[in-house]
């Protein structure tokens, strides 16, 4: 789901077991954010404290160039599997939906990173997906597991995702095909009609293929989120 501007906001790619580090590069000890598990399907990681704390947030830069962009059957963009295999927060799970990301009042802001802890790597992620920092205003960063899915601010969960429309169109909600289904899937959660663990192992696996392997209705080519 975008976030408040291109690539203002938590701007950093994992590799898939590199070490834990902070925004700085700074290798963090094993109790911070990171250090979680890989779940079970779709080599998901299971992140600690919505990946990230005041140090920084969970995983690692990966070396410029190691990242390459892929195309979905469709021809819509997909990150690199080895880099960003996506990442969840520990504390969303399916029992606790209506308190956590259904929860009244918005969920997404009380667990996104500051800006303070993301500013000055955004650039080392466009180097690591080989994307000129000249381009930057192409691209925003985003959460491959949306945070309203529950995702984590764990590098390994995001990647620069060309802002681009094949399908449907902008809206207030909608900055690029990705956030309508997004939207769309986050609804659904929120109905009861599928679970979150669901959505997340689908986003992470491939979001252009999400709402057909969750056996929803496809999204209305006029959805505004």
């Amino acid at each position: 789901m975008r976030l408040a501007a291109p690539l203002m906001s938590v701007m950093l790619v994992a590799a898939c077991a590199g070490p834990v580090t902070a925004a700085g590069g700074n290798v963090l000890s094993g109790s911070q954010p990171g250090a979680g598990t890989r779940a079970k399907g779709a080599g998901i990681v299971v992140a600690d404290r919505h990946g990230w704390t005041s140090a920084g947030l969970g995983g690692s830069v990966p070396a410029a160039g190691s990242c390459h962009l892929r195309k979905a059957a469709d021809g819509e963009p997909l990150p690199d599997p080895e880099c960003t295999p996506g990442a969840v927060d520990r504390a969303v799970t399916d029992a606790d939906v209506s308190s956590t990301v259904c929860r009244k009042g918005g969920y997404t802001a009380s667990v996104r990173p500051p800006e303070a802890l993301t500013e000055s790597v955004k650039k080392k992620l466009l180097a690591a997906y080989g994307i000129p920092a000249s381009r930057i205003r192409d691209y925003e960063l985003d959460h491959l597991v949306e945070l309203a899915a529950g995702g984590a601010s764990d590098v390994r969960n995001l990647w620069p995702e060309p802002n681009t429309f094949q399908q449907f169109r902008p809206s207030e909600f909608v900055h690029n095909d990705k956030d309508a289904v997004e939207a769309y899937t986050f609804h659904a959660i929120c109905a009861g009609t599928v679970s979150v663990s669901a959505v997340q192992k689908a986003m992470a696996t491939d979001w252009t293929t999400a709402v057909k392997v969750l056996g929803l209705p496809p999204v209305p080519a006029d959805y505004k989120g």
